[in-house]
């Protein structure tokens, strides 16, 4: 890094002195001593839609040829933020705006000295891309199959974009398998979803969750009927609904199945006297249980956490509708 020879104010040679326990320049004649402080370097993460980032080629040293995200040094009387953003304009052309903070990272550079980099994610507010400033190319690439880039803070910033977006980008492609799945209606979900450790949970622990719900329809007013009934066949039944959770859900049960199970049910409660709107009320009162079983799991304090409990819970909607529209058409079959 080049050093300074003359004062800047009075024109005389400056020295190097001891000050503040550190060696640095300062004017013996205007006693003004030279503090040696970090460049600001802003540098921008922008990716699109489809998790690809914008990168620009280096048109100059150093590292000419080689690829990185826009970047470039803060000028006097600029934010940070706002460095940020003209150089994403003066290289990309694109308009965009400071989504967060993404790293600091300090840097020894041979020509500039110290640099303190700091790395923002921003997003595509208007603009047209195309190459410009010091930049021959730009282009977009997979986030997770990036060309090597040309400083190391970057490839710093990038492993840290990613760890932060990981949780968001596992809720944004569960939330696409599910919607695909219930909106086109089929049963087995094209894909991995959040909620699936959820679910298996339920099914390793139906012994418990079943415990819980013969506690509650045998005190609870709205079941009054099912006291009289025998608490092993229940057990034994509720049991088997809750290993139907996973096995239907991922298509392992078919359609068909699926409805005999529960037509054969509600014709069964028929029978037995029990009202229908006890019956719903013991299906719903399992469907509870079932939920509040994996809430006491642990706090939530992950974003993540909270929506695969949201996504259990949309599951079980789906899957108790079902089960209460076979049961009740196997009840009312039985009327005359």
């Amino acid at each position: 890094m080049k050093k300074r020879s003359y004062c800047i104010f009075c024109g005389r040679p400056l020295y190097i002195d001891t000050f503040e326990g550190k060696d640095r320049q300062v004017c013996k004649d205007c006693n003004e001593i030279y503090y040696e402080n970090p460049l600001p370097v802003a540098s921008v993460i922008l990716a699109n839609r489809d998790r690809e980032v914008l990168l620009v080629k280096r048109d100059r040293a150093p590292f000419k040829g080689m690829w990185c995200c826009p970047i470039g040094f803060a000028e006097v009387g600029e934010s940070i933020e706002a460095a940020a953003l003209r150089e994403l304009k003066e290289e990309t052309g694109i308009d965009g705006g400071i989504v967060q903070l993404i790293d600091v990272s300090s840097h020894k550079n041979s020509f500039y000295g110290d640099l303190l980099i700091v790395s923002f994610e921003a997003e595509k507010l208007g603009g047209q891309e195309r190459a410009g400033d010091d930049a021959s190319e730009y282009g977009y690439f997979p986030v997770m199959n990036l060309p090597k880039l040309a400083f190391d803070s970057q490839e710093k910033a990038m492993q840290r974009f990613i760890e932060l977006k990981k949780d968001l980008w596992s809720m944004y492609d569960s939330l696409e398998v599910f919607v695909e799945g219930t909106i086109r209606n089929k049963i087995a979900y094209p894909g991995n979803l959040l909620s699936d450790e959820l679910t298996t949970a339920v099914q390793e622990n139906s012994g418990k969750i079943v415990d819980l719900w013969l506690n509650d329809i045998s005190t609870n007013p709205s079941t009054r009927s099912y006291r009289r009934l025998d608490r092993e066949g229940l057990f034994s039944r509720a049991t088997f609904i809750l290993g139907q959770l996973e096995q239907w859900l991922k298509g392992v049960k078919t359609e068909s199945e699926f409805k005999n199970f529960y037509y054969t049910l509600g014709h069964q409660r028929k029978q037995e006297g029990i009202p229908m709107e006890e019956l719903v009320s013991s299906l719903s009162l399992l469907k509870k249980h079932i939920w509040m079983f994996t809430y006491s799991f642990g706090v939530w304090e992950k974003a993540v956490d909270i929506y695969r409990m949201f996504e259990l819970g949309e599951r079980l909607v789906y899957f108790f509708d079902k089960i209460v529209y076979y049961t009740m058409m196997g009840y009312r079959s039985t009327m005359k």
